[in-house]
């Protein structure tokens, strides 16, 4: 990113351009751009926000909502050059609440150390962009800033005590968290591979890293009961600013500052009412999908289906979800639920959809710059049956909370109302843009193109039956179903993928 002064107003002016760009892909068209009707969305103004702040943009996510335009957003970063920075909160070591996200997976049995990693595999280049020389003293120490920075990085979970999981904080880098390993490069995928297993959760290792000074490659495996992939791209932001000798975005937010957030929200009118409305959902119609066949499902059985849509048919279903007042995310969601209701002859199913969960809160700090597992989970209800599905999708996401976050944090603090309720297997990640973000092509530090695989054991299996995986690349947009063969067979996924696609095109005004 470039490196100006952002109180200079031409320079904020620059800056708000760039991150515009980061965010949508495009720059913006003038001071009347729109960021919602261009393509925005709740995730990718996180974005926006977090790389401001990598440039020292003092911005907040009420400036991005109630700005809106481009020219109503600099209007207000503009106004907050003078401000003072809001403080992250408490720091130091001790005991620290498990968020919701993270008693979700210890609910589910999913903290075995082998079940899933997070990760990078970079290649660090021999030289900063002024000229300095990368040692492998400077990588090392780079990795342990990076764990002293961020308290999510060096936590340390026990699950098997009495009072049920807990977590602490540790005053700093646990022991073995960094190893140099020196190998020929036939052994470098073994080594790497090896490496997704490095995790001691108990000890608070949730980071291991290895470096291979031969072939300059960086591996860091984090273990996802720490954070979340959203946090994955931060981290690789923060790194690069250690090894580059910048200073990485100061007062990043913490898991427990957030916690002590939504303790103090779950006790509002607020969440009263949003218990009501989660509860007071079409819950009576929800069924689960049929599976076809009735294998495990682990890990090698997976297998995904996908297909995309181009410039223009893009173009015209983000223009359809505009007319509609919908978000992309909305309308993806409520057609794949009424496509996977109409094959199986459902009457209703339920889309569990992913959210960033970095809600501003009162009293909260600011999540943009802060790494941790803040990533909440909500559930769609999808009514099917004949008739436009569209005037449905309406009034089914107009039933939805707009505290996303909250229906995780509400289940988990005893409400029994939602404890229990019916779930259909579907579950949708929606990536606004991940794929080309997590590419960097534009920065220092860029990922390998060595892969290593193997950051799932093959003794997993999935909650879902149907994971469907949406995003959008460039100008296009793409759409997948993963499932496991042990399930279904291929060529009823294909006709759920054809059927979305279909339903977003033809009522777009094009056809697929």
């Amino acid at each position: 990113m470039t490196t100006l002064d952002p109180t200079h107003p031409a320079a904020t002016a620059d800056l708000l351009g760039e991150a515009w760009q980061a965010a949508l892909g495009a720059a913006p068209s003038g001071p009347d751009a729109d960021f919602f009707a261009e393509g925005g969305d709740s995730l990718l103004a996180v974005r926006m926000l977090s790389r401001l702040r990598q440039a020292r943009v003092t911005a907040t996510p009420a400036d991005i909502l109630r700005g809106r335009t481009y020219g109503g957003i600099l209007a207000r970063l503009e106004a907050n050059r003078e401000e003072p920075a809001v403080p992250a909160g408490e720091a130091g070591p001790g005991a620290v609440p498990l968020l919701a996200a993270q008693r979700r997976w210890t609910a589910k049995g999913f903290t075995d150390p082998d079940h899933f990693s997070l990760g990078w595999i970079f290649e660090v280049p021999e030289r900063t962009p002024r000229g300095q020389t990368v040692h492998s003293a400077a990588v090392e120490a780079a990795v342990l800033a990076l764990v002293r920075r961020h308290e999510a990085l060096r936590t340390r979970y026990l699950l098997d005590g009495e009072g049920g999981p807990r977590a602490e904080v540790l005053p700093g880098p646990p022991d073995g968290l960094f190893q140099r390993v020196d190998v020929p490069d036939d052994q470098v995928t073994g080594v790497l591979l090896d490496g997704w297993r490095a995790h001691r959760l108990a000890e608070g290792r949730v980071l291991a890293a290895r470096w291979l000074p031969a072939q300059r490659l960086l591996q860091l495996a984090l273990h996802h009961l720490t954070l979340d992939g959203f946090s994955v791209e931060l981290l690789a932001d923060d790194l690069e600013a250690l090894l580059v000798g910048a200073e990485p975005v100061a007062d990043p937010g913490t898991p427990r500052g957030h916690a002590r957030a939504v303790s103090a929200w779950l006790t509002s009118a607020e969440a009263k009412q949003d218990a009501e409305a989660w509860a007071d959902q079409n819950w009576a119609e929800v069924r689960p999908v049929p599976v076809e066949m009735t294998g495990p499902g682990l890990l090698p059985s997976m297998d995904t289906v996908g297909a995309e849509l181009g410039a223009r048919e893009t173009a015209a279903v983000q223009r359809l979800a505009t007319r509609h007042d919908l978000t992309f995310e909305s309308l993806v969601l409520a057609a794949a639920g009424n496509a996977i209701a109409e094959r199986f002859g459902l009457p209703a199913v339920t889309v569990d959809t992913y959210h960033h969960g970095r809600d501003p809160l009162p009293g909260g700090p600011d999540l943009t710059s802060g790494i941790g597992y803040f990533q909440a989970t909500y559930p769609v209800v999808v009514t099917g049956g004949p008739g436009d599905w569209l005037p449905r999708a309406v009034a089914e996401s107009g039933r939805v909370p707009k505290n996303r976050f909250g229906f995780d944090a509400l289940r988990f603090a005893g409400h029994d109302a939602l404890a229990n309720l019916p779930g259909s297997g579907i579950r949708l990640n929606f990536r606004s843009r991940m794929s080309e973000i997590n590419a960097r092509e534009a920065d220092w530090l860029p990922p390998s193109k060595v892969s290593a695989g193997g950051r799932r054991s093959p003794r997993q299996t999935e909650p879902y039956v149907l994971m469907l995986e949406a995003d959008q690349v460039g100008e296009g947009f793409s759409f997948a179903v993963k499932f496991s063969r042990d399930h279904f067979t291929r060529q009823t996924v294909e006709h759920l993928v054809r059927a979305t696609l279909a339903l977003l095109t033809v009522s777009g005004g094009v056809e697929a």
